[in-house]
């Protein structure tokens, strides 16, 4: 899949419209660039405003990505960019380099990691800056439960062992429930990833499929409540640790 282009001041669909970039280098204003060089000087290109993490490594917008492909093509990219091959070059280089190694590492911070790609997707598609979270209404009672355990733990007396126990024991419950949860929420994520991949590679218009925008929705939802979970499971543990 080719990278995303640039506005260039006109209407554009999906943000993973699949039209090449098309800009001068800044170099030698040739027409002949690529995402990262110019094909005539060679010189390293600055990446477009617009050039989200899966465009910067050269990935189509896909979820089940080859973890080993991705790391080699960023630390191919990371020595090419490397600020210290360019200390001796033009300072417009020498800042292009460091710009392009922080979209880097960023992007490669994300996409390696399956629930930060899948946000960063919904993201991209969505246009929302942040994922909130909402805890499952199924278990709204074991939460309560929960948050009462942890705030009697933090009030106990130290010598109270009895107590102390007792209250362990219903958190110890509490976080294998909650870590089940979690374990089954993203493996129904997993599931969409191969169910949006599908439907991505076969997506012959701009416009995203009444099937897509429901796969997004869904995961979504698993991503906000597996966020949750994730704070009350560290609830859970900080208490049985104090």
């Amino acid at each position: 899949m080719e990278t995303v282009s640039k506005k260039n001041g006109s209407e554009r669909g999906p943000f993973f419209e699949k039209i090449p970039a098309e800009r001068p280098c800044w170099s030698c204003q040739s027409e002949k660039v690529d995402l990262y060089n110019c094909v005539s000087c060679k010189t390293i290109q600055e990446f477009l405003s617009d050039t989200d993490y899966f465009a910067s490594l050269n990935q189509g917008y896909t979820l089940n990505i080859n973890l080993d492909q991705l790391e080699k093509q960023y630390y191919e990219l990371s020595r090419r960019f490397h600020p210290d091959f360019f200390q001796q070059r033009p300072k417009a280089e020498q800042e292009i380099s460091l710009e392009n190694t922080a979209l880097l590492n960023k992007a490669y911070q994300t996409l390696k990691d399956p629930l930060k790609r899948a946000a960063y997707l919904i993201q991209l598609v969505e246009g929302e800056n942040q994922m909130k979270t909402q805890a499952p209404a199924s278990l709204f009672e074991d939460i309560f439960e929960v948050q009462e355990a942890v705030e009697e733990m933090q009030a106990l007396d130290p010598s109270d062992q009895v107590g102390r126990r007792k209250r362990e024991d219903t958190l110890k419950s509490a976080l294998e429930k909650m870590q089940r949860y979690q374990k089954d929420e993203q493996d129904k994520l997993l599931a969409l990833f191969t169910k949006w991949d599908q439907l991505e590679v076969g997506r012959k218009s701009q416009a995203f499929s009444a099937a897509q925008k429901n796969c997004l929705m869904e995961m979504k939802q698993i991503l906000s409540h597996t966020g949750y979970l994730e704070r009350v499971i560290q609830d859970i543990k900080t208490a049985l640790k104090s």
